[in-house]
């Protein structure tokens, strides 16, 4: 798996707190063995502003810090520095601190720091580690979605139980799943699947109609397409690709945003395509022409 840049994490992290704000209790369980009773709101003032993933109360008076991480690098300085915060702000409770990995690539971090005056340690949990049915057992559909991060030893079955379930949601409810389902999936490379199973349910779903994972397909196909090409017409090809791509970055620019000034259409009709495809994952959460280009 290429290494995952700041855009794509965006989208998951997005994705993964969004998930977590109705109480993920079967995973709090799993993670901690206690329960939750609320979600704390922590944000510390500070020349850089520091906030901390998710903190929860839970059910024995003590306070969880969870962070979701989907990227293989350092957090033990950061972590440092939260436990500071959280413990400032709640002198009086325990405080526990877990990184939560849900990337693809295997994870060996330092979770220690040891200096002559200081020792500090957390706990990197691997969601691959959890198995997926503890989570698919869960009544909350948003842990049912993370069962796609962990452990499957029947990973089709595992999907079409996924699909089915979302399945009986109302139309809107159902999209929105999905769309969680599909950006979460990218961390397994399994969006491919998900579309070709949802497809052969027949759900009432169409994901060039969605805002959200219309670019982010677009650009699995372009990868698939790329991967077939035969040598002796590469080049050919990918400016074929690069002009499709751009053709599609600014249709959706205007819908979204509105006329397309002349220096936009400029700039992306004269990128190479890893800059399109850069572009158009920042567009999935951009509110602005200046965020798409942002790097």
């Amino acid at each position: 798996m290429e290494n995952t840049n700041e855009n794509n994490r965006s989208q998951y992290d997005t994705t993964l707190k969004d998930l977590f704000e109705h109480l993920p209790q079967t995973l709090l369980r799993i993670l901690s063995g206690s329960q939750a009773i609320e979600s704390l709101s922590v944000e510390f003032a500070s020349t850089r502003k520091w906030l901390p993933d998710l903190v929860f109360r839970m059910e024995d008076g003590s306070i969880l810090h969870l962070e979701l991480q989907s990227a293989s690098e350092g957090m033990s300085w950061r972590m440092l520095i939260y436990y500071a915060l959280i413990r400032q702000r709640y002198p009086d409770s325990d405080l526990v601190q877990k990184v939560l990995y849900v990337g693809l690539e295997s994870w060996d971090p330092r979770t220690t720091i040891a200096e002559k005056d200081l020792f500090f340690r957390y706990e990197v949990v691997d969601i691959r580690t959890i198995d997926c049915q503890e989570l698919l057992a869960s009544p909350l559909l948003e842990e049912n979605i993370l069962a796609i991060l962990c452990r499957m030893d029947r990973q089709t079955e595992t999907i079409r139980e996924l699909l089915y379930r979302i399945s009986e949601l109302p139309t809107k409810a159902r999209a929105d799943a999905l769309t969680k389902l599909f950006v979460l999936s990218r961390l397994r490379r399994l969006e491919k699947i998900i579309q070709k199973e949802a497809e052969e349910m027949a759900l009432t779903f169409n994901v060039m109609d969605n805002d959200v994972l219309r670019p982010l397909f677009m650009k699995a196909q372009m990868e698939s397409k790329q991967e077939g090409r035969q040598e002796g017409r590469q080049e050919g090809r990918q400016e074929g690709r690069q002009e499709e791509a751009a053709s599609m970055l600014l249709k959706l620019m205007r819908r979204k945003f509105g006329q397309t000034p002349d220096w936009v259409i400029e700039k992306v009709r004269s990128a190479n395509l890893e800059l399109i495809e850069t572009w158009s994952d920042n567009f999935v959460f951009a509110n602005s022409v200046d965020e798409v280009f942002a790097s």
